[in-house]
């Protein structure tokens, strides 16, 4: 398996494991743009410049983005 780093140079499967028990809350809950980013394997900026085209489903909560992890799961669920 290829260790990618992110733009900190923090090992990705470092991060990941740290937010594993924050993704893996239940299915209503909402995530916050680190939360998709690594689940997309998908930088944080870019995350958000989706979310202000509306390329993913969220909404702004003072100034910032919340994502229902259904909806986001839910979008690529088929495209494995």
């Amino acid at each position: 398996m290829d260790r990618l780093e992110n733009s900190r140079g923090i090992n990705s499967i470092n991060v990941v494991s740290q937010h594993y028990d924050r993704i893996r809350a239940p299915a209503d809950s909402l995530w916050t743009v680190e939360d998709v980013a690594i689940y997309l394997q998908l930088q944080p900026e870019t995350i958000r410049s989706m979310a202000r085209r509306g390329e993913l489903p969220a909404i702004k909560i003072g100034k910032v983005w919340r994502f229902q992890k259904n909806a986001i799961h839910h979008m690529f669920i088929g495209l494995e």
